[in-house]
């Protein structure tokens, strides 16, 4: 956010404020008197209305930027759709008045060549935003702007067109109801010259006004258009067809600097400004960070709190984890290996050690799960009343958790497996949960420590689609998983895209692998005992 002090020489009720491109959907949740006592006024409702009136055309270039682009939407029409805005939203162009419309205005007429450089006394008796005298009075008085250079039936024409998408929005029955905080519009998608002037028009009427468009060719349009130069237009590098507003987060990863991740966290570790109380979300999104090797110990006993992409907002956490597989063993030193993965187990860990027997799909008949889904979509309150579901002794929203999660793993596209087969298959799974993973699901405190899943695989048989489903359930489910392949062969690469997971290769491979006992501990080890905090403070393990 941008400082900024009101003028006091400009007396318009309604002012804009300054934004970005990376906070606008941020600051627009500021309320009213926020906006006027952070700029050094003093607020009352009938005083002025500072709006954002702002458009962002064109997507990032890289690819993860993009499905930020992408998830930074979604997340924000879901969270203003949730807080106390009245929220004004339009994805199709907007249709012309139909003559049911136009009856009010049934009787005014004018002649052509006539000027209308003020309002007629007809016109703007037709002018009323219902409960609403300051925004009535608002639209009557900025109406002849956009009149000027047009004369006649033109000039009527487009009033009145002005006036009926208006009535569209605060003739609404929500807006009668409640209008104290300042509403938002979002127009997302490509824009005529008459639907830029009507967001001008609601701007003026002390509106917040976003215009969104991944298509850059109504970038000349939008700055000829551009009335006093009230809206901030943000471009974008890249242009790309539009395509409707997305409906659902992807998945992301969210790349780290092991060069300052020491500094990064230590900043926050001591950051007096992040206090949760216990279990206080029941709600979450996992996700997966793109880490180096190094950095999978700096980060692994970190509680989620403390790590870069961390977000919390209303009943819902973001819970970045960690997704990935070490190939090989550096410079063939098996008992640093050992070591390493000793380092990593803790009361939250579970090892599993890969076998040609683990986790394989028995003789169960999918047919009993095709009347829970239809095409691609689980009907999870069905399933959740149904026999098939063994968590009924679970709080409502760990099983709502984890029948959210099922739906996720189909969307997300991760999974190399025929659609016919993937849904039953993510059914099967997803209602056949081990009890200890429940039992970590239980426990978990999405804000603390993250629950681990090593699975050790020493063997030649790569993971089955059962055991490659399980791995991506638990990812989405928030656990933190490594993948131990000392042979480097291939193993969840069959079934898993690699988009889900991270792979870091060694220098060696080891074969004829023994694996020694690995006790779980009662306490998380110290930071510094192991990995790369031992290599920045010099200090080795105990």
């Amino acid at each position: 956010m941008i400082f900024e002090g009101f003028s006091t020489e400009n007396k318009k009720l309604v002012q804009t404020v300054t934004t970005t491109s990376g906070t606008f959907n941020k600051d627009i949740f500021e309320t009213h008197s926020q906006r006027l006592l952070s700029r050094g006024g003093h607020f009352t409702p009938d005083q002025l209305i500072p709006v954002y009136f702002a458009a962002l055309l064109g997507v990032p270039a890289g690819e993860d930027e993009k499905a930020d682009f992408h998830n930074m939407l979604y997340n924000l029409r879901e969270e203003l759709i949730k807080c106390p805005k009245l929220l004004f939203y339009s994805e199709y162009e907007l249709k012309p008045p139909t003559p049911d419309e136009l009856s009010i205005f049934d009787g005014i007429s004018v002649v052509d060549g006539q000027s209308l450089d003020a309002l007629p006394e007809e016109l703007a008796a037709v002018v009323n935003v219902s409960g609403d005298e300051v925004r009535t009075k608002l639209a009557r008085e900025t109406l002849p702007l956009f009149m000027k250079g047009m004369s006649g039936r033109d000039a009527l024409s487009a009033v009145q067109t002005l006036i009926v998408w208006m009535n569209r929005c605060l003739g609404s029955e929500a807006f009668r109801r409640d209008h104290t905080e300042i509403p938002a519009l979002i127009y997302y998608g490509n824009i005529t010259a008459a639907e830029t002037a009507f967001l001008h028009f609601m701007s003026r009427l002390g509106i917040d006004v976003l215009y969104i468009c991944s298509n850059l060719s109504g970038l000349v349009q939008l700055k000829q258009n551009n009335l006093e130069g009230r809206m901030q237009i943000f471009e974008l590098p890249c242009s790309v067809p539009v395509t409707p507003y997305p409906d659902k987060p992807v998945r992301t990863k969210l790349a780290t600097a092991a060069y300052n991740a020491s500094k990064e966290l230590n900043n926050i570790l001591y950051n007096n400004d992040t206090f949760f109380r216990d279990f206080q979300f029941s709600d979450m999104q996992s996700l997966t960070l793109k880490t180096t090797c190094d950095e999978i110990d700096v980060l692994w006993h970190q509680p989620a709190k403390y790590r870069t992409g961390f977000a919390a907002n209303g009943s819902k956490v973001t819970v970045p984890n960690i997704f990935a597989k070490i190939s090989g063993v550096k410079n063939g030193d098996m008992n640093a290996y050992w070591d390493s993965v000793r380092w990593k187990l803790s009361p939250n860990t579970r090892v599993i050690i890969k076998s040609p027997s683990y986790r394989k799909f028995g003789e169960t008949k999918l047919d009993i799960y095709r009347p829970y889904y239809t095409g691609e979509q689980i009907m999870t309150e069905q399933l959740k009343n149904s026999p098939l579901n063994k968590y009924g002794y679970l709080s409502d929203s760990l099983q709502r958790l984890i029948f959210s999660k099922m739906q996720e793993a189909v969307d997300a596209g991760l999974l190399k497996i025929d659609r016919n087969e993937l849904l039953p298959l993510i059914l099967y799974v997803g209602t056949n949960l081990d009890r200890e993973i429940l039992k970590l699901l239980q426990k978990y405190d999405f804000t603390k420590d993250i629950p681990k899943l090593i699975v050790i695989d020493v063997i030649e048989d790569t993971f089955s689609k059962i055991e490659c489903i399980q791995l991506v359930l638990f990812n989405l489910l928030g656990f933190d998983i490594l993948i131990c392949t000392p042979t480097g062969y291939r193993n969840i690469e069959t079934f898993v895209g690699d988009a889900a997971f991270e792979t870091h290769t060694m220098n060696e491979f080891e074969y004829n692998v023994h694996i020694p006992k690995l006790k779980i501990p009662d306490s998380i080890p110290e930071p510094n005992s192991g990995g790369l905090f031992g290599k920045l403070f010099k200090k080795g393990r105990k």
